[in-house]
């Protein structure tokens, strides 16, 4: 299962590209350079200093460099359980930075084509693992985990799409996603999935 919620390389390396951008903007003395000619178009357009938005920038930087990092981990250890803890952790830390409306001033071209691998394979994952998600699925199950994941990140990425024209609202619709609102806070799932880590180790005290 873990197989089917790694993002592909190009998605990666879209972010490892925005990453890069950043620096540039943060580090670049040269006021002719296209980083800082960026960096004075987003601070006219908002209205605060540079000084204010190199400082959002960096915080933005960390975020994302995290972000590759754990994607990469994703992809690393796809065939792992530990998989499924970077996958939650992804989808939160994605939720933050899109919760955060500032990364739309810095984006690429490529924000469309992004949004929508993102957003159909999180639809995609979503509606074929609730399939197996009922009122009597145990909430330490996997599956159940993963749902409920992808209802946070699902609900910042509509909203973040539909910013930036990624999608319309009809588009939405059509997803027929249902009632998305989440029942789990991020702390509980990563508590869910540590409890079924050390479910075996508790066991094995019991009987002995």
């Amino acid at each position: 299962m873990t197989q089917s919620f790694m993002l592909t390389q190009e998605t990666i390396s879209t972010f490892q590209a925005q990453v890069e951008l950043f620096e540039k903007c943060l580090h670049c003395p040269n006021a002719q350079h296209e980083a800082s000619a960026k960096l004075a178009e987003i601070a006219n357009t908002t209205g605060i200093s540079q000084d204010e938005l190199r400082q959002k920038i960096a915080q933005l930087l960390q975020k994302l460099d995290k972000l590759v990092k754990l994607l990469k981990k994703i992809r690393e250890r796809a065939n792992e359980g530990q998989a499924v803890l970077y996958f939650v952790k992804s989808n939160f830390l994605l939720k933050e930075i899109l919760d955060d409306g500032y990364w739309v001033f810095y984006w690429g071209e490529d924000v469309k084509k992004t949004f929508e691998e993102l957003t159909l394979g999180s639809v995609a994952l979503y509606k074929d693992l609730k399939k197996a998600v009922s009122l009597e699925t145990p909430k330490k199950d996997i599956n159940y985990v993963v749902v409920e994941t992808l209802k946070h990140s699902l609900k910042s990425l509509i909203e973040a799409g539909l910013r930036v024209n990624a999608f319309s609202q009809e588009e939405v619709n059509a997803f027929d996603l249902g009632d998305i609102t989440p029942q789990e806070s991020e702390t509980m799932l990563i508590f869910l999935l540590t409890i079924k880590k050390w479910e075996p180790v508790y066991k094995r005290l019991a009987a002995s």
